[in-house]
């Protein structure tokens, strides 16, 4: 993707055929048969468009819908009962939103979006029954979830233990590399939505600390953080200074 087309990167909407859709092999249901996808379809209601700020979620509110990120950017967060907010996820095209509707009353957390989404909406019960019906979706699911798991896993240790040069860079190594298992990422050049006091939110820190860090990873020729973009100038280096392996690393079997 060239960097025009990153810097000018516009919502788009879901096909009406899931089997046609580009980003299915990232989603929930990535590794369901093609002839199943009729049931999928059943479940679908149609799609939605919101602009940024706009909250998909509410935390302790119950839902009857769930959604499949098919453009754009959200990211997942809780607040304090004193306004402070903790981001506990970045969620990117193809992210399975609202997993806890199934089997929770209320939701545990907030959903926002970041940029303008395009998402797929599915009716609740009718998912339910797909998952009864078909243990296949079932079966995807519970891939699906552990590999989130192992990515919060991961950035819980950051959180607990790693320096905030450390908790920077492997977040922006971590956004990097789904974006290239999406094929948008140009020379170590990619959309980079993420914002100084998103990163402050995610990794417990100050904008100043932000700020300061990412000036700090510049100078040493590592990475370079402009409007909406971001740019790898040293990926192995970062790469060395974080530990951070391979997204694939962390792919089911």
């Amino acid at each position: 993707m060239a960097r025009a087309t990153i810097q000018n990167w516009q919502t788009s909407l879901p096909p009406g055929d899931c089997a046609a859709c580009p980003i299915r092999k990232f989603a929930a249901y990535a590794g369901a048969s093609r002839g199943s996808l009729k049931f999928l379809r059943s479940c679908r209601l149609g799609e939605r468009v919101l602009p940024p700020k706009r909250n998909i979620y509410r935390e302790e509110r119950e839902a009857d819908e769930l959604f499949t990120l098919y453009d754009g950017w959200a990211f997942t967060y809780k607040l304090l009962p004193d306004g402070r907010r903790q981001i506990l996820d970045f969620l990117l095209p193809g992210s399975f939103i609202g997993l806890h509707v199934l089997w929770f009353k209320a939701m545990p957390h907030s959903v926002q979006s970041l940029t303008s989404v395009s998402l797929c909406v599915f009716d609740k019960e009718k998912f339910r029954d797909l998952l009864r019906r078909k243990p296949e979706y079932e079966r995807e699911l519970l891939k699906y979830s552990a590999s989130c798991q192992a990515l919060s896993d991961e950035r819980l240790s950051d959180l607990g233990r790693r320096t905030a040069k450390e908790r920077i860079a492997r977040l922006i190594l971590e956004i990097h590399d789904q974006l290239a298992d999406r094929g948008m990422v140009d020379r170590g050049s990619f959309p980079f939505h993420v914002r100084q006091e998103h990163i402050a939110d995610a990794l417990g820190l100050t904008k100043v600390h932000v700020s300061r860090t990412l000036q700090g990873l510049r100078h040493e020729g590592l990475v370079e953080i402009g409007r909406q973009t971001a740019n790898i100038l040293d990926l192995r280096g970062l790469r060395e200074l974080t530990g951070f392996t391979e997204r694939r690393a962390l792919q089911l079997c």
